[in-house]
């Protein structure tokens, strides 16, 4: 449920390779970090709170998701030298991974911007303000910026299941797409580094394990 290549990392740690040696800009416990962050945020399934419907569970559910991910995002910023986390160093690397059609959900499933609307509403920074208007324009494929938009709204309490009478079931398609994606972005862009370094000293990778080997410091 992990990073895919968190075992190779660590056969590379126990042959005297540095995290920095591999070309990123923290330690080796930075990526301990970031690895159970992945973790957490690919095996979360749910909060279980009572009284309430299935409808504002859902919205709530997919919410806290994408704040889980986007948590893994920056640290993942941290360790790449990329500042913020949804910069241009992440955003043109998405690239590499088709993100449009995280774009069209958004579109298709936000099809009046109440979600957009509301969110843009909320925000203080003005540069998140513009990928959340270009990215409901589909002028911009800055999956980042979305769910940056998101977590801080949410985190502040002001996203709520039903703001702006956003339909949740809805409002969990976007979600989800945003999640997924960047989860599997994060997991390919950190083999790829690994892969790229393995090749350039000659290492003979091991099978990869995903986090299982991973130091729960969470």
């Amino acid at each position: 449920m992990g990073l895919t290549s968190f075992s190779t990392f660590q056969a590379l740690l126990k042959n005297d390779h540095s995290s920095k040696n591999i070309g990123f800009h923290r330690g080796s416990g930075h990526v301990n970090v970031f690895a159970n962050r992945m973790r957490v945020a690919r095996s979360f399934r749910g909060i279980q709170i009572d009284g309430y419907t299935d409808d504002t569970i859902i919205g709530y559910n997919d919410f806290f998701q994408v704040f889980l991910t986007h948590g893994a995002l920056e640290i993942y910023a941290q360790l790449i030298g990329a500042d913020p986390a949804y910069g241009p160093l992440i955003a043109d690397s998405f690239q590499r991974y088709a993100p449009e059609p995280v774009i069209q959900t958004l579109i298709r499933n936000d099809p009046d911007g109440r979600l957009c609307t509301f969110i843009v509403s909320k925000l203080n920074a003005k540069t998140l303000k513009e990928i959340v208007r270009a990215c409901q324009c589909g002028e911009s494929t800055n999956v980042a910026g979305l769910s940056a938009a998101i977590r801080h709204i949410f985190a502040h309490g002001e996203l709520t299941a039903h703001a702006n009478r956003v339909n949740p079931r809805r409002a969990h398609g976007i979600c989800l797409a945003i999640s997924d994606f960047l989860l599997d972005f994060m997991d390919r862009e950190f083999t790829r580094q690994i892969d790229t370094y393995c090749g350039a000293i000659g290492f003979e990778q091991r099978p990869t394990g995903g986090a299982a080997d991973a130091m729960d410091i969470s």
